[in-house]
């Protein structure tokens, strides 16, 4: 019976992540959701290859669509840069991830092994 009970902690914190925490006011904690199977994927495929071209990139959210069927598009890469850190060079845009990239992909990673 008490296998479905979940403790306090477990309880409050069964959605979120803290990734990043100083102890002011000034800086808050940031939380990122531990449900986010497109971004997953996504930096999971960054931590793999190390660094992409935008072609390689792009190529990967389409075979994405192709398995889920979803609808992901360049415009999610934009809207979360905060995972990425892009480079361009010599007209080559290529993605590698941020250091917050980084910390949510480990820790998530890091919940999922428990």
């Amino acid at each position: 019976m008490t296998d479905f009970v979940a403790t306090y902690e477990e309880f409050l914190n069964e959605g979120k992540v803290s990734v990043k925490r100083k102890y002011t006011e000034n800086y808050p904690a940031k939380y990122v959701n531990t449900n986010g199977p497109i971004r997953e994927k996504i930096l999971s495929f960054l931590k793999e290859k190390g660094s992409v071209t935008y072609s390689e990139m792009m190529e990967f959210v389409k075979s994405i669509n192709e398995e889920t069927g979803g609808n992901t598009s360049r415009k999610w890469l934009n809207k979360n840069t905060k995972y990425f850190k892009v480079t361009e060079k010599n007209g080559v845009k290529t993605y590698k991830l941020s250091s917050f990239g980084e910390k949510v992909h480990n820790a998530i990673q890091k919940l999922n092994s428990i």
